[in-house]
């Protein structure tokens, strides 16, 4: 008797519509790389994942599909940063770690060829911006947002808002690092150097940030 999982001419199982995806997607993020998505074409991806058009066509209507798909693979989440509490850190030390991975993240290989590729076609096709800014952007600093929050900063009447630190947080992380991966392709030992020290001295800020916002409630508790 025949194996049920090769067919009767003893060919390999079909692919799945799962696995055609992962294959369409890798072979895009290469086509898109060596071509910039506005030259790039369906025809060039089906090509270089060796498929027919039409089976890249039934997965991904056009091209402006086929790009989303790829920011989705790269979604922020699976970065698994969890909003766990972690007893036996501390809050600059859990903060630290969150910052370490979302960073980590954003100056990754696949994520700057993304970013590049999202400048470079900002003016034509404003609609991947704004996707890739949601997606992305939005997603990472909803994580230090989180953080933040679940560490029980609570913002003063005239102070910053969890929002605005997160900015802050991120922007002292990365600062000119980001810059420098995108424009210049900075050696990237030399950028996880420098970034764990902004890290550091980034997650060195909250507890103070903690203490005086616990100060300040208590004394207006006290003064109620």
């Amino acid at each position: 008797m025949k194996s049920a999982t090769r067919s009767a001419a003893g060919r390999p199982p079909a692919l799945t519509d799962e696995a055609r995806k992962a294959l369409i997607l890798q072979a895009a993020e290469r086509v898109f790389d060596e071509l910039g998505y506005g030259e790039a074409t369906m025809e060039e991806v089906a090509r270089a994942c060796g498929m027919a058009k039409k089976s890249v066509y039934k997965l991904f209507p056009d091209k402006a599909a086929l790009f989303g798909a790829l920011i989705d693979s790269h979604d922020i989440p699976k970065l698994k940063v969890s909003g766990r509490a972690r007893p036996a850190q501390t809050p600059e030390e859990q903060l630290s770690r969150v910052l370490s991975q979302m960073c980590a993240y954003v100056l990754s290989p696949r994520q700057i060829l993304l970013t590049r590729l999202v400048i470079s076609e900002a003016g034509k096709a404003p609609e991947l911006s704004e996707r890739f800014y949601r997606d992305c952007v939005v997603k990472g600093k909803a994580f230090i947002v989180g953080e933040l929050e679940r560490q029980g900063f609570k913002p003063l009447d005239d102070g910053p808002t969890p929002d605005m630190l997160a900015d802050m947080f991120v922007g002292a992380t990365l600062g000119t690092l980001h810059l420098r991966a995108l424009m210049l392709g900075a050696d990237p030992g030399e950028l996880q150097r420098e970034l764990e020290q902004r890290v550091a001295f980034a997650a060195g800020m909250l507890p103070r940030l903690l203490a005086a916002g616990g100060a300040e409630n208590g004394d207006a508790a006290q003064g109620t």
